[in-house]
C-alpha cells in the first residue's frame, strides 16, 4: 500500500502538521500585541518646521524637477519608438 500524497493516512497527516503549525504560530502572538503605547514611542526622524514661504519654494522646485524627468523620460520612449519603427521598416522592405 502506498503512502504518498493522494493517501488518506498522508491527508490525515498533513491536517494534523497543518494544525500544530497553526496553533504555534499563535502561541507567539498570544502576548505583547498591545499597540496602544504606539504614540507614546518616539520616532527617530527629528525633522525640522519650515516657513511656509520656504515650503512653497521646495514644492516650486520639486514640482520643476517632475516635470523635467517627466519629459526626459517623454523623449526617451518617442527616440526608442521612433529607432524601432526604423529598424523595422529596414530589415522588413529590404
Amino acid at each position: 500500500m502506498s503512502f504518498g500524497a493522494g493517501s488518506i493516512p498522508g491527508y490525515l497527516e498533513r491536517l494534523l502538521k497543518s494544525k500544530n503549525r497553526r496553533t504555534n504560530h499563535q502561541k507567539e502572538f498570544k502576548g505583547g500585541n498591545d499597540y496602544s503605547n504606539v504614540k507614546s514611542v518616539k520616532t527617530e526622524y527629528n525633522l525640522p518646521k519650515i516657513s511656509k514661504y520656504n515650503l512653497a519654494e521646495l514644492k516650486i522646485k520639486l514640482r520643476f524637477e517632475s516635470l523635467q524627468n517627466s519629459k526626459k523620460q517623454q523623449i526617451t520612449w518617442a527616440l526608442g519608438f521612433v529607432v524601432l519603427l526604423i529598424l523595422f521598416l529596414i530589415f522588413n522592405f529590404y
